[in-house]
C-alpha cells in the first residue's frame, strides 16, 4: 500500500516497534510505582536487616518516602519519556536508539537486582513481582523487535552499556539530591 509505512502496520500478533518503545515508560512506571508503595513500610518491616550496614546509611541518604521516591520516578519517567519520543521519531540507529536501548538494559539488569535481593533474603522485595511478570517479557520482547529491525549491533551494545552506567549514576544522583532536599 502507498504512503503506507510498513512499522506501523496493525495486523495479527506485529506490535511496531514505535509501539514498543512508547511501552517503555508505562512498564517502567508501573514497576515504579510498585516500589513508591511499598519501599517505605517494607524497609520499616525488615529494618533489622539493615542496621549498621551500608545499605542503612544508604536508606537513610536517599530517602525512601513515597513522595520523595514518586518525585524521582516522576522525573525518570519524563525523562524516558522524551528518550523514547526521539527513538520512535526516528527508528533508525544512532544516538536516540542507544539511549533507548540503554533504557532497556537498565531495565533488564533491574529484573535480577531484584530477583536476587528475594533470593537473598528468602522473602519479597518491592519491585520482585512486577519485574518478573511485566518487565522482564517487555524488556525480552523489546530487545528481540530491535534485533530484528537491525537496531541492535556490537557498538549498539557498547554505547549502550556505557551510557546506561551513566544513567543509572544520574539516578542515584537524582535520588541523593531529593532525598537531602526533603531531609
Amino acid at each position: 500500500m502507498k504512503g503506507k509505512n510498513k512499522d506501523d502496520e496493525r495486523g495479527g500478533k506485529h506490535v511496531s516497534l514505535r509501539t514498543i518503545i512508547w511501552l517503555g515508560p508505562f512498564i517502567f512506571l508501573i514497576h515504579d510505582l510498585e516500589e513508591v508503595f511499598l519501599t517505605q513500610q517494607w524497609i520499616k518491616k525488615h529494618s533489622y536487616l539493615f542496621k549498621g550496614t551500608v545499605v542503612e546509611r544508604l536508606v537513610n541518604t536517599f530517602g525512601y518516602s513515597p513522595g520523595e521516591f514518586g518525585l524521582v520516578v516522576g522525573i525518570i519517567t519524563i525523562l524516558y519519556g522524551i528518550i523514547c519520543y526521539f527513538a520512535a521519531k526516528q527508528i533508525k540507529a544512532g544516538m536516540s536508539m542507544n539511549l533507548y536501548a540503554a533504557t532497556l538494559l537498565i531495565l533488564f539488569i533491574n529484573v535480577f537486582t531484584h530477583l536476587g535481593q528475594s533470593i537473598l533474603l528468602k522473602m519479597y522485595t518491592p519491585g520482585v513481582i512486577t519485574s518478573l511478570l511485566i518487565v522482564l517479557p517487555y524488556t525480552l520482547y523489546a530487545f528481540r523487535k530491535l534485533k530484528a529491525a537491525n537496531m541492535i549491533t556490537k557498538t549498539t551494545w557498547i554505547t549502550s552499556l556505557f551510557m546506561s552506567i551513566g544513567m543509572v549514576f544520574i539516578i542515584f544522583g537524582l535520588m541523593f539530591l531529593v532525598g537531602r532536599c526533603f531531609s
